[in-house]
């Protein structure tokens, strides 16, 4: 369907109009005489503006315009809407500008998605929602030319043949991956499609491979249920001059991610951080050149972490970032005991192309990490060591244990002066470890893991322990490292595969 007919626009007893999924829908007749209407949903159509009357719809609780072929939103049209308790705007839009102004005049709002231009208009919409309880939101802060990535997951497509036609399995794969923002692409059968990844141009996917076959959109969204729940309030700050200009966060934030803000040299620029992030589940910091740290101590009259609940921390391409922590001069991790603790809810930590991090965790932060179960380093090619020595002066020959007892995926790729894991003298205690990859890690001479895989006195009976894979590359370098354990290589071998 490619239009409504006009004969929609007398229906004046209708009080839902539900187009979701007609992605070749492009035009709307006027609801100016559709009074009643209390449900609108445009989403994954083909509209390019707004249906006309849209501002007489006074009785509207429900709009959905999450599409990326609408080129703008009118002014002056939210504050006749003042109804609303749930508006979606199509978050990654370069041409819809809203108005903090009018958005902060819908108070019955519980539901809201939506992207801001201007830093003002954000600002003002993030402040008017204080004490306010929106049960969901997701606000970007965003410039129009600026990038970023948007809801993190997978989507899959359900697809069919019409009917006669020349697309093949390679065809297809080459189709979509020409697309921005697709990671991965999966095709078991023709009528399969996993797609993993940031997915930015659904809609242009969808529409073009409606060309060759049918497409439905199967499932859309992060994996995994509890990643699903941070996103429920989540902020998007992206080209944003952070350090030079307030920026106002939700109290009740859960989920943050920065793209491409420059002159941010901590989280901490962000002066109200440390009051207005509790809550906060889920971070990630990608591509901001000026970034030296994740907190700055000596930017905040407390000690008190704002990432003190942080489940999720993703760091990606901080070209400048050479420490998580940075401490005043007369402080030491030792000194300042508020500051442990600050990763103790830490579920998974991924950290990639920061190629100024030497050394990740100081051993002091250590003990944090015992709900920690992701664990990925990549691409940094300065790092030396996971879990820094430099502060053992005593003892540094005692034989010491240290868990990490829910870690269950370790992966280490591309590290090429990485020399130790943890220090010589320490073995760390992974009880419930399944996965490990160490790839391109040439100058990692030992592996002082320890896991329920060598305490069994036999292997070949199916046991307790989680192990199910490791992965290495180079062989080389799996024949020359040294395990603590006696005969770790050959009780490792059944789970080895060599990349």
């Amino acid at each position: 369907i490619e239009q409504l007919p006009n004969s929609v626009s007398n229906l004046q007893t209708l009080n839902a109009l539900v187009l979701r999924g007609c992605y070749n829908l492009r035009y709307v007749p006027s609801l100016e005489k559709l009074r009643a209407l209390r449900k609108l949903n445009l989403r994954d159509t083909a509209i390019e503006e707004v249906p006309k009357g849209l501002e007489m719809l006074v009785n509207l609780t429900y709009l959905d315009l999450s599409t990326g072929s609408l080129k703008e939103f009118p002014t002056a049209i939210l504050p006749q809407l003042s109804c609303l308790q749930y508006l979606i705007f199509y978050s990654e839009s370069r041409t819809v500008k809203l108005d903090g102004s009018e958005a902060a005049r819908l108070r019955k709002l519980e539901k809201f998605e939506g992207r801001f231009n201007e830093l003002t208009d954000f600002n003002d919409y993030t402040d008017s929602i204080r004490g306010q309880s929106l049960t969901s939101y997701l606000l970007v802060m965003a410039p129009p030319e600026a990038k970023f990535k948007g809801k993190e997951g997978s989507i899959k497509l359900k697809l069919k043949y019409d009917g006669p036609g020349d697309i093949t399995v390679p065809k297809l794969m080459k189709m979509i991956k020409a697309f921005k923002g697709v990671e991965y692409v999966a095709i078991k059968e023709i009528n399969q499609v996993k797609v993993l990844g940031y997915m930015m141009d659904i809609f242009k996917i969808t529409s073009t491979l409606r060309k060759y076959i049918h497409v439905e959109l199967f499932s859309v969204g992060p994996t995994g249920r509890r990643f699903r729940s941070l996103l429920h309030k989540g902020v998007i700050l992206s080209g944003c001059q952070i350090g030079r200009d307030p920026v106002i966060l939700p109290t009740d934030l859960m989920l943050l991610r920065i793209f491409e803000s420059h002159y941010m040299r901590s989280l901490s620029d962000i002066s109200i951080f440390f009051q207005q992030a509790s809550q906060l589940k889920f971070c990630s910091v990608e591509d901001c050149k000026g970034i030296e740290s994740i907190l700055d101590s000596s930017l905040s009259n407390s000690l008190c972490s704002p990432l003190e609940n942080l489940e999720y921390l993703r760091l990606e391409r901080l070209a400048n970032l050479h420490v998580l922590i940075k401490l005043e001069a007369p402080l030491s991790i030792s000194r300042s005991l508020p500051l442990l603790g600050i990763f103790s809810h830490l579920k998974s930590f991924v950290i990639k192309e920061c190629l100024n991090m030497k050394q990740l965790f100081p051993f002091k932060l250590a003990d944090d990490l015992q709900n920690l179960e992701k664990l990925v380093v990549c691409d940094c090619v300065q790092m030396k060591e996971i879990i820094s020595s430099e502060e053992e002066n005593q003892e540094i020959n005692t034989p010491m244990e240290f868990s990490l007892p829910k870690l269950r995926k370790l992966e280490l790729k591309n590290l090429p002066e990485l020399k130790s894991i943890c220090s010589s003298n320490k073995t760390m205690v992974c009880n419930s470890l399944w996965n490990i990859e160490v790839s391109k890690c040439t100058n990692l001479k030992r592996m002082p893991l320890h896991i329920p895989l060598f305490q069994d006195t036999d292997q070949s009976v199916p046991s307790a322990h989680p192990l199910k894979v490791i992965c290495i590359h180079p062989k080389k370098w799996w024949e020359s490292v040294e395990w603590d354990y006696p005969n770790a290589k050959e009780v490792l071998l059944p789970w080895l595969v060599l990349l």
